[in-house]
């Protein structure tokens, strides 16, 4: 990824010098405005989240179900809940929509191998990767942040973290940047960048009850979505 230029939460992005690399967000709208019109739903708006979170629940599918159609229709039908209920939706920054889009990701997985199993006569009949959640959750950012039902208990325990804490989980462990990428954006070296993911996720796993085990692969930067440097 090139450089990414702005501020996590709502805050908005600005000055994105990122044109060509995958970045849609517009500098002259933050988040919580795009967010607010989206809740009414304005069709631009809500193409914008829809673009901008894409990539990262079909990621966080695709790992998950390890089939590329099934895990587009997954993806589709999270998008149609989001549009059905982002009104009642509480999040106010894009860590927090990150958080439960992901969490309705993760129901509709869970969702499908509850029907695939309720189909099959026995576990050992299902197909190749569908007993592997608990393998792929090993050490997966991701898993970290939607490893509860409830997102409300994840954006809770976002809360608790620092500024700069929250923004390097946005920023490498959901949308996938380089830590050299988020530190220019602090400020800060990337090995730097590195530590504070580390910690950022390990405070998480404490507060959520996740094996902190879970966090530790990312104090090397082996998160499960590495962004291409």
């Amino acid at each position: 990824m090139s450089d990414v230029d702005g501020q996590a939460g709502g805050r908005g992005m600005r000055g994105d010098r990122s044109a060509g690399t995958g970045m849609t967000w517009p500098p002259t709208q933050p988040f919580a405005l795009v967010l607010e019109r989206a809740r009414r739903l304005d069709h631009v708006a809500v193409s914008l989240l829809y673009r901008r979170f894409l990539p990262v629940v079909y990621r966080f599918t695709l790992a998950r179900v390890a089939d590329v159609h099934l895990a587009e229709d997954i993806t589709a039908d999270v998008f149609m809940v989001m549009v059905e209920q982002i009104d009642a939706t509480r999040a106010q920054d894009e860590l927090g929509l990150a958080a439960w889009l992901l969490g309705i990701a993760r129901n509709k997985v869970a969702q499908h191998f509850r029907r695939l199993r309720a189909r099959q006569e026995t576990q050992s009949k299902l197909p190749d990767g569908a007993e592997s959640l608990s393998a792929l959750a090993e050490g997966d950012p991701l898993e970290i942040i939607t490893a509860r039902e409830s997102w409300s208990e994840v954006v809770a325990a976002l809360q608790l973290l620092t500024e700069d804490q929250r923004t390097v989980v946005l920023y490498r462990c959901v949308l996938g940047f380089s830590a050299e990428a988020v530190g220019e954006l602090l400020g800060k070296q990337a090995g730097t960048v590195r530590g504070l993911q580390y910690r950022a996720l390990a405070s998480l796993a404490r507060h959520i009850g996740i094996s902190e085990r879970a966090a530790a692969p990312a104090r090397q930067g082996r998160g499960h979505h590495r962004a291409s440097r």
